[in-house]
């Protein structure tokens, strides 16, 4: 499916980051392969009831998904489903979302964890049985306390009546603590060599970022923010031996894991420009959007647009927007906006990042 020279970014499936995706160029489209987190159902604090049904969340993935990243492959990853949801007529949302991928003619890959329940795997198994495109086995740091790991993966695959060369591993560290580096990378080796067959996945995928749950400490006008994920993962692939795998590089993009639900009557966010540059992201600051406007962020831009990093325009589509909306030729947008201008930015930066680190 794919090797070391691809990058597997993990997004949340909104307005945001699949603008940002639908915008990448041809090229950095074929070297990237997002795993796409479907949020939950928003809860609305006004009424104190969900948004939505399950049914209408989940029904339009597919034609969504089509819309924004076409035939393209993908990993797709329902955890944030609650797992005793169930739609109209009693039926499993795996077997719902897939079917919309399918009909839309997705190549969608299912992702599936050792503590997901029954009823999850045997749903995923039915959808690789129907689309044979393997199935996505996401590991997380707390698997590698398993007293019996090897033995619980095989009782995974043999649940999903699958192989281990049709299967791919995304081990997915969160948002550890790279401090000190090289003993995150000692680190790293360590858990590679607990990691049971690791030459017989069909692609071995490291997911883990440094980018801060919040900006709200950070100095304004901006501040540079380690790229801690990045620097490790270098500096783990130069230690390998000549004749190890090299997994596949993976991040959250501009983002937190964490998925944080708020209440926008109470929350006032930042104004925030993301830009990532070689071992840093740029992350400028400003101040509440609801009391002071996004007019802001065209400052933002003409202060990022000054640096010696700024890629110019023609970079990418975000950085485009960030040049034209300095400029005044483009508008200030509003939070989905600067999501997609910044995601768009780090998925060409980090493309370009791994050709040049496996000379590509």
């Amino acid at each position: 499916m794919f090797n070391h020279h691809h990058y597997v970014p993990v997004l949340k499936w909104k307005m945001g980051e699949y603008q940002a995706l639908s915008r990448l160029t041809e090229a950095v489209k074929d070297t990237l392969t997002p795993l796409i987190e479907v949020p939950p159902v928003g809860f609305d604090h006004e009424t104190g009831r969900d948004r939505e049904s399950a049914d209408d969340h989940l029904g339009d993935f597919g034609r969504r998904l089509k819309s924004k990243w076409q035939s393209r492959a993908c990993f797709v990853d329902l955890r944030y489903i609650p797992p005793q949801t169930r739609l109209a007529g009693g039926r499993h949302y795996v077997d719902s979302v897939f079917e919309s991928t399918r009909t839309e003619g997705c190549s969608a890959v299912p992702v599936v964890s050792i503590a997901s329940d029954a009823a999850f795997v045997a749903a995923v198994a039915g959808i690789n049985q129907q689309d044979q495109r393997g199935v996505c086995v996401r590991m997380g740091m707390p698997d590698f306390d398993r007293p019996s790991l090897l033995a619980d993966i095989e009782s995974l695959l043999r649940s999903l009546s699958i192989r281990w060369a049709e299967t791919d591993l995304v081990v997915d560290f969160g948002s550890p603590n790279y401090i000190p580096i090289a003993a995150f990378v000692r680190m790293m080796h360590a858990l590679m060599g607990m990691l049971p067959n690791p030459n017989r996945w069909r692609t071995l995928t490291l997911v883990g970022t440094a980018y801060p749950q919040s900006v709200a400490s950070l100095t304004p006008p901006y501040q540079l923010v380690p790229r801690h994920e990045w620097v490790a993962y270098r500096a783990f692939v130069s230690q390998l031996g000549r004749d190890a795998r090299i997994p596949t590089f993976g991040d959250y993009g501009v983002a937190h894991p964490d998925l944080v639900e708020l209440d926008m009557r109470i929350i006032k966010p930042f104004a925030k420009l993301r830009y990532t540059i070689d071992d840093n992201w740029h992350v400028g600051r400003g101040t509440p959007v609801r009391t002071h406007g996004f007019g802001q962020f065209q400052q933002m831009c003409q202060l990022l647009v000054r640096q010696a990093y700024f890629s110019g325009a023609g970079y990418s589509a975000g950085d485009t927007y960030i040049a034209d909306c300095a400029a005044g030729r483009a508008a200030t947008g509003n939070l989905s906006t600067w999501v997609w201008v910044s995601t768009n930015r780090h998925l060409t930066k980090v493309v370009a990042d791994l050709a040049t680190l496996h000379a590509i």
